[in-house]
Protein backbone atom coordinates (compact mmCIF):
# COMPACT_ATOMS: atom_id res chain seq x y z
CA UNK A 1 0.00 0.00 0.00
CA UNK A 2 1.24 3.40 -1.04
CA UNK A 3 1.58 6.16 1.77
CA UNK A 4 0.97 9.51 1.01
CA UNK A 5 3.61 12.04 1.66
CA UNK A 6 3.26 13.83 5.13
CA UNK A 7 4.98 17.25 5.65
CA UNK A 8 7.38 17.56 8.47
CA UNK A 9 6.72 19.18 11.50
CA UNK A 10 9.98 21.26 11.15
CA UNK A 11 9.18 22.85 8.16
CA UNK A 12 5.75 23.92 9.00
CA UNK A 13 7.12 25.69 11.79
CA UNK A 14 10.12 27.84 9.94
CA UNK A 15 7.42 28.76 7.31
CA UNK A 16 5.16 32.58 8.32
CA UNK A 17 2.01 32.41 8.26
CA UNK A 18 0.35 33.40 5.48
CA UNK A 19 -2.09 36.66 5.72
CA UNK A 20 -3.14 39.00 3.45
CA UNK A 21 -1.87 42.45 4.26
CA UNK A 22 -4.33 44.83 6.78
CA UNK A 23 -5.57 48.58 4.89
CA UNK A 24 -3.93 50.13 8.07
CA UNK A 25 -0.54 48.59 7.02
CA UNK A 26 -0.58 50.00 3.53
CA UNK A 27 -1.31 52.91 4.48
CA UNK A 28 1.69 53.23 6.48
CA UNK A 29 3.87 52.13 3.72
CA UNK A 30 2.98 54.61 1.97
CA UNK A 31 3.42 56.89 4.58
CA UNK A 32 7.03 55.94 5.24
CA UNK A 33 8.15 55.41 1.65
CA UNK A 34 7.13 58.95 0.52
CA UNK A 35 5.69 58.12 -2.66
CA UNK A 36 1.88 58.82 -1.91
CA UNK A 37 2.12 62.77 -1.40
CA UNK A 38 -1.91 63.44 -2.31
CA UNK A 39 -3.36 66.49 -0.08
CA UNK A 40 -5.87 65.42 1.90
CA UNK A 41 -9.13 67.11 3.34
CA UNK A 42 -8.64 67.06 6.89
CA UNK A 43 -4.81 67.84 6.89
CA UNK A 44 -3.61 70.87 9.08
CA UNK A 45 -2.48 74.41 7.81
CA UNK A 46 -4.90 74.31 4.40
CA UNK A 47 -7.51 77.18 5.14
CA UNK A 48 -10.54 78.18 2.49
CA UNK A 49 -11.54 81.95 2.49
CA UNK A 50 -14.74 82.73 2.65
CA UNK A 51 -16.09 86.26 2.89
CA UNK A 52 -18.23 87.74 5.42
CA UNK A 53 -22.10 89.39 4.82
CA UNK A 54 -20.70 92.53 5.88
CA UNK A 55 -17.70 91.77 3.26
CA UNK A 56 -19.49 91.45 0.36
CA UNK A 57 -21.42 94.23 1.19
CA UNK A 58 -18.73 96.51 1.66
CA UNK A 59 -17.40 95.30 -1.66
CA UNK A 60 -20.69 95.66 -3.32
CA UNK A 61 -20.70 99.07 -1.80
CA UNK A 62 -17.55 100.20 -3.15
CA UNK A 63 -18.08 98.66 -6.47
CA UNK A 64 -21.29 100.84 -7.30
CA UNK A 65 -19.80 103.97 -6.32
CA UNK A 66 -16.54 103.76 -8.92
CA UNK A 67 -19.30 103.22 -11.70
CA UNK A 68 -21.58 106.19 -10.61
CA UNK A 69 -18.36 107.97 -10.55
CA UNK A 70 -16.96 106.53 -13.78
CA UNK A 71 -20.97 107.05 -15.36
CA UNK A 72 -20.98 110.96 -13.75
CA UNK A 73 -17.76 111.65 -15.19
CA UNK A 74 -18.95 110.41 -18.94
CA UNK A 75 -21.93 112.10 -18.46
CA UNK A 76 -20.26 115.59 -17.23
CA UNK A 77 -17.59 115.38 -21.15
CA UNK A 78 -20.44 114.00 -23.31
CA UNK A 79 -22.86 116.91 -21.98
CA UNK A 80 -19.98 119.61 -22.53
CA UNK A 81 -19.15 118.60 -26.06
CA UNK A 82 -23.16 119.08 -26.95
CA UNK A 83 -23.16 122.45 -25.31
CA UNK A 84 -20.27 123.51 -27.69
CA UNK A 85 -21.47 121.86 -30.73
CA UNK A 86 -24.95 124.09 -30.01
CA UNK A 87 -23.34 127.20 -29.62
CA UNK A 88 -21.17 126.41 -32.57
CA UNK A 89 -24.50 125.97 -34.64
CA UNK A 90 -26.53 129.33 -32.73
CA UNK A 91 -23.46 130.77 -33.62
CA UNK A 92 -22.85 130.13 -37.23
CA UNK A 93 -26.58 130.97 -37.87
CA UNK A 94 -26.31 134.08 -36.37
CA UNK A 95 -23.55 135.02 -37.65
CA UNK A 96 -25.10 134.43 -41.17
CA UNK A 97 -28.15 136.39 -40.14
CA UNK A 98 -26.33 139.67 -39.19
CA UNK A 99 -24.50 139.08 -42.36
CA UNK A 100 -28.24 139.58 -44.13
CA UNK A 101 -28.83 141.96 -42.12
CA UNK A 102 -25.87 144.52 -42.68
CA UNK A 103 -26.10 143.95 -46.61
CA UNK A 104 -30.21 144.47 -46.64
CA UNK A 105 -30.59 148.52 -47.09
CA UNK A 106 -33.08 150.71 -48.48
CA UNK A 107 -33.35 153.64 -48.60
CA UNK A 108 -37.33 154.15 -47.53
CA UNK A 109 -36.35 151.85 -44.31
CA UNK A 110 -33.02 153.27 -43.93
CA UNK A 111 -33.44 153.74 -40.19
CA UNK A 112 -35.27 150.42 -39.36
CA UNK A 113 -32.28 148.41 -41.22
CA UNK A 114 -29.60 150.13 -39.50
CA UNK A 115 -31.29 149.99 -36.28
CA UNK A 116 -31.36 146.16 -36.42
CA UNK A 117 -27.77 145.94 -37.30
CA UNK A 118 -26.93 148.28 -34.40
CA UNK A 119 -29.11 145.58 -31.75
CA UNK A 120 -26.88 143.06 -33.57
CA UNK A 121 -23.74 144.41 -32.86
CA UNK A 122 -21.15 145.15 -29.84
CA UNK A 123 -18.14 146.64 -29.04
CA UNK A 124 -16.20 148.57 -31.47
CA UNK A 125 -18.06 147.63 -34.71
CA UNK A 126 -21.20 148.95 -32.96
CA UNK A 127 -19.54 152.11 -31.84
CA UNK A 128 -17.64 152.48 -35.62
CA UNK A 129 -21.30 151.35 -37.14
CA UNK A 130 -23.12 153.83 -35.33
CA UNK A 131 -20.56 156.84 -36.35
CA UNK A 132 -21.26 155.81 -40.16
CA UNK A 133 -24.75 156.35 -40.21
CA UNK A 134 -24.85 160.23 -40.21
CA UNK A 135 -22.90 160.27 -43.75
CA UNK A 136 -24.45 156.98 -45.13
CA UNK A 137 -28.00 158.05 -45.19
CA UNK A 138 -27.70 160.64 -47.09
CA UNK A 139 -26.11 158.72 -50.18
CA UNK A 140 -28.48 155.96 -49.70
CA UNK A 141 -31.46 158.41 -49.42
CA UNK A 142 -29.60 160.39 -52.27
CA UNK A 143 -29.31 157.63 -54.85
CA UNK A 144 -32.45 155.41 -53.82
CA UNK A 145 -30.09 152.30 -53.22
CA UNK A 146 -32.14 149.31 -52.66
CA UNK A 147 -29.73 146.08 -51.45
CA UNK A 148 -31.09 142.43 -50.78
CA UNK A 149 -29.73 139.20 -50.68
CA UNK A 150 -30.52 136.33 -52.92
CA UNK A 151 -28.44 133.93 -51.40
CA UNK A 152 -25.67 133.94 -47.99
CA UNK A 153 -23.71 130.76 -47.52
CA UNK A 154 -21.86 130.22 -43.78
CA UNK A 155 -19.04 128.48 -42.75
CA UNK A 156 -17.56 128.55 -39.55
CA UNK A 157 -13.68 128.78 -38.74
CA UNK A 158 -13.43 128.76 -34.91
CA UNK A 159 -15.75 128.95 -31.83
CA UNK A 160 -17.06 127.70 -28.63
CA UNK A 161 -19.60 128.23 -26.21
CA UNK A 162 -19.45 131.97 -25.99
CA UNK A 163 -17.23 133.00 -29.12
CA UNK A 164 -17.07 132.19 -32.54
CA UNK A 165 -15.60 133.41 -35.78
CA UNK A 166 -17.68 132.84 -39.17
CA UNK A 167 -17.05 133.58 -42.86
CA UNK A 168 -20.24 134.49 -45.06
CA UNK A 169 -20.91 134.76 -48.96
CA UNK A 170 -23.35 137.37 -49.99
CA UNK A 171 -24.65 137.40 -53.27
CA UNK A 172 -26.82 140.70 -53.25
CA UNK A 173 -28.91 141.90 -56.09
CA UNK A 174 -28.70 146.03 -55.77
CA UNK A 175 -30.24 149.05 -57.88
CA UNK A 176 -29.97 152.78 -57.37
CA UNK A 177 -31.19 155.83 -59.42
CA UNK A 178 -28.42 155.22 -61.88
CA UNK A 179 -28.82 151.16 -61.96
CA UNK A 180 -32.42 150.56 -62.21
CA UNK A 181 -31.63 147.10 -63.23
CA UNK A 182 -30.07 145.02 -60.67
CA UNK A 183 -26.67 144.10 -60.74
CA UNK A 184 -25.62 140.92 -58.59
CA UNK A 185 -23.22 142.15 -56.22
CA UNK A 186 -21.19 139.71 -54.00
CA UNK A 187 -19.67 139.98 -50.85
CA UNK A 188 -17.35 137.95 -48.40
CA UNK A 189 -17.66 138.94 -45.19
CA UNK A 190 -15.74 137.61 -41.80
CA UNK A 191 -17.54 138.05 -38.77
CA UNK A 192 -16.25 137.98 -34.64
CA UNK A 193 -19.12 136.91 -32.64
CA UNK A 194 -19.46 137.07 -28.73
CA UNK A 195 -22.11 135.66 -26.89
CA UNK A 196 -23.74 138.72 -24.35
CA UNK A 197 -26.22 137.06 -22.36
CA UNK A 198 -28.08 134.48 -24.91
CA UNK A 199 -27.87 136.21 -27.74
CA UNK A 200 -24.73 136.21 -30.29
CA UNK A 201 -23.76 140.07 -31.42
CA UNK A 202 -21.06 140.95 -33.96
CA UNK A 203 -17.70 142.65 -32.30
CA UNK A 204 -15.91 142.66 -35.94
CA UNK A 205 -16.95 142.67 -39.33
CA UNK A 206 -14.40 142.74 -41.92
CA UNK A 207 -14.70 142.88 -45.52
CA UNK A 208 -12.44 139.38 -47.05
CA UNK A 209 -11.28 138.47 -50.29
Amino acid sequence: MTMAPTRSTSQAETEPPDRSPHPDDVGDARDDSGRDDAPRAGRRGVRTWRPTPRALWTLTAVLLLAAVAVTATLGRSAWQAQRVADARDTALAAGRQIAVNFVTMNAATFDADTKRVLAESTGSFQKEYAATLAQLKPVVTANKTVSTVERAEASLVTGDDDSARVIVGVVAPTTNASTPKAEKKTYRLRLDLVKVGDSWKVSTLDFVS
